[in-house]
């Protein structure tokens, strides 16, 4: 199965998106899929997949910058097909003043 390639611009598009979500939800830890994030704001299945790209992406390369506002805790499938992810977010603390 394919992965949609995410540019650095879109990545930190999709963490805003990530932490808006996050915030406008007044919550500092999460479970939940791209998809629950782009129906929230309204967005396309594409962008779906470009959250979950990005997602895999920070998760894959454990990346916990503040420069992203979250780091995502880990992982799990869905369904046994593997696909697609429910993600557990947690906001950095940076981020957290912010609720």
């Amino acid at each position: 199965m394919g992965h949609t390639r995410t540019d650095s611009t879109r990545r930190y598009e999709c963490a805003h998106l990530i932490c808006d979500y996050l915030l406008t939800k007044k919550m500092s830890r999460v479970v939940v899929t791209s998809r629950e994030i782009a129906l929230f704001h309204h967005l396309s299945r594409k962008s779906s997949q470009s959250i979950s790209a990005m997602l895999n992406f920070l998760y894959t390369n454990h990346i916990r910058e503040s420069r992203f506002g979250f780091y995502i805790m880990g992982t799990s499938p869905l369904r046994k097909c593997d696909y697609p992810h429910h993600y557990t977010i947690e906001l950095i603390d940076e981020a957290r003043g912010l609720l």
